[in-house]
């Protein structure tokens, strides 16, 4: 069964800050594959919400990584 993944306040802007400066210093090319990636590293998450490493430090929440320098961090229901 597929989970819904919702997107804190913090985690929305973070993704829009990301956006803008791609869009400003980046071809297209990397945002579009950007794009794609995140797309269909939050359809793997729907279906396996399991994915990623669980936080030492809080037990509810798993870090998955999207980039060398971007990381998600999901709390389970």
């Amino acid at each position: 069964m597929e989970k819904e993944i919702v997107w804190t306040l913090v985690a929305r802007k973070d993704f829009w800050q990301i956006v803008e400066y791609l869009a400003e210093n980046w071809p297209q090319s990397a945002l579009e594959k950007f794009s794609r990636t995140l797309n269909l590293k939050v359809e793997l998450l729907q279906k396996h919400p399991h994915l990623g490493f669980k936080s030492s430090k809080y037990s509810r929440f798993r870090r998955t990584t999207y980039y060398k320098i971007l990381h998600a961090y999901l709390r389970s229901a």
